[in-house]
């Protein structure tokens, strides 16, 4: 009996789930365990003698893979990534004044991903060198939002936490909740995103950077901070996709 070679089901089908934001635990923790795999790659006569339909699938198949190659690692990521790593082993136990790294550049240079990939490698290095341990949040991933308040960019920490707010809780409470469970989780990253949003010209803009100056002396971690070059931003440089790291996080 002869039959119809079919094509392989893909690996990570399109659910829900493959559109949840970064800035979740659910959705950064999928993006840290997932793993890309390679389709299986057809022969013509193979290709051929697949149905319409599974001809489609395959093709599908191989696009979605296509969509989800790793990052390159470019002298830049790289960099980061070592600059990172040495931040993060030399705050392991730093009281106080532990370094921070800033990562600026025009829009487009690949910091949102670089910082992303410190981050994901981050993970894989606290899961090795604890693991079977359930409970710890090695990295928190949060972005800067426009016209952001201090309460607003403490929420962002809560929301990626999973804290449960109300619309009582005062800045102070958010604050407490996010520092309590950041510590109790053994939080070690803090990567901040989009930081050209906080400008220091304004007064709200100045009282966000003393919130996350806060956070930095309330958790151990190290800060990490990510955003375009602007006249406006707290991260600020001529070059493309800048390093700088500064004696303080904040």
């Amino acid at each position: 009996m002869t039959t119809t070679p079919t094509a392989p089901s893909p690996a990570r089908p399109d659910t829900a789930d493959d559109h949840r934001q970064l800035t979740t635990l659910e959705g950064w923790r999928a993006f840290t365990s997932t793993a890309t795999i390679p389709p299986e790659l057809l022969g013509a006569a193979r290709w051929a003698a697949l149905s319409e339909p599974d001809r489609t699938l395959y093709d599908e198949q191989r696009l979605d893979y296509h969509t989800r190659l790793t990052a390159v690692g470019t002298s830049t990521l790289r960099h980061v990534v070592n600059a990172g790593r040495r931040l993060t082993l030399l705050n392991r136990h730093a009281v106080s004044a532990r370094r921070g790294l800033i990562l600026s550049g025009a829009a487009g240079t690949g910091k949102t991903t670089t910082i992303t990939q410190f981050g994901k490698a981050h993970q894989a290095i606290d899961r090795r060198r604890h693991p079977g341990v359930d409970g710890r949040i090695p990295v928190v991933y949060v972005t800067v939002p426009p016209a952001a308040t201090p309460r607003m960019l403490a929420v962002e920490f809560a929301r990626f936490l999973g804290l449960p707010l109300t619309t009582r809780a005062n800045i102070t409470d958010v604050i407490e909740a996010v520092c309590g469970v950041a510590v109790d989780t053994r939080v070690s990253l803090i990567c901040v995103d989009e930081i050209h949003n906080l400008t220091l010209a304004t007064r709200a803009g100045a009282e966000v950077s003393d919130t996350l100056k806060y956070f930095s002396e309330r958790i151990p971690a190290t800060f990490i901070y990510a955003g375009a070059s602007t006249s406006n931003a707290t991260a600020c440089s001529p070059a493309p996709a800048a390093v700088r790291s500064p004696a303080g996080s904040a």
